[in-house]
């Protein structure tokens, strides 16, 4: 990795960065521009597991470029907690979608842990907002996984991210399901499980 960017842990005034880049890819239908944000935002932070392994990679003037987050098995996520607080304000109604975000994440997530070894680590979130990023700081992070001893990395994204990017990658696909509830009579909502051997 270039001398200009430092990878550190990550720090959780970067969410709203995070939120920039995925607030116009992942918002429910519903809902006013702030409750769009939080509903995201607890998606993100549904993928922030109880552990240390949580990244950013920085630039040289410290600006925030990217992400990472990771979880091993039988880590759990306390976005709950975040929830319970921050949701006060929002309608029944409304909280039905952040939900219907939850159980998703919970089913997909259990899905993949299951697919686990012990020695292995699950790719939670990644995100980048600046070209090239991402991808500086996964190769770097997961150089450092296969020194630690953990042998593959597994991740589940589904269509409306870019699952191609996986897969031309190097990663290996190993579950492509259709997820009804977000599918509609024109178009199948496709979720994906990846895994990939780690290398020094």
């Amino acid at each position: 990795m270039s001398e200009e960017y430092r990878i550190q842990p990550f720090e959780m005034k970067n969410i709203p960065h995070i939120l920039d880049v995925v607030v116009p890819l992942w918002s429910p239908p519903t809902g006013d521009p702030d409750f769009k944000r939080f509903n995201v935002e607890y998606i993100i932070r549904n993928n922030f597991f109880e552990n240390e392994l949580h990244y950013q990679l920085v630039d040289e003037k410290n600006q925030y470029c990217a992400s990472a987050f990771f979880a091993r098995k039988g880590e759990i996520c306390k976005a709950e907690d975040w929830f319970a607080l921050e949701s006060k304000k929002y309608s029944e109604e409304l909280l039905i979608s952040s939900e219907m975000s939850r159980a998703y994440i919970e089913m997909m997530d259990k899905k993949t842990f299951e697919m686990m070894n012990q020695n292995d680590i699950k790719l939670t979130l990644y995100i980048s907002s600046k070209k090239g990023c991402g991808s500086k700081l996964l190769n770097e992070l997961c150089r450092g996984f296969k020194m630690q001893g953990y042998k593959k990395l597994y991740l589940w994204t589904d269509c409306e991210c870019n699952w191609e990017w996986y897969t031309n990658h190097g990663y290996e696909l190993v579950s492509e399901d259709v997820y009804e509830p977000y599918s509609s009579d024109d178009e199948d909502y496709m979720t994906y499980v990846f895994r990939k051997e780690l290398q020094a």
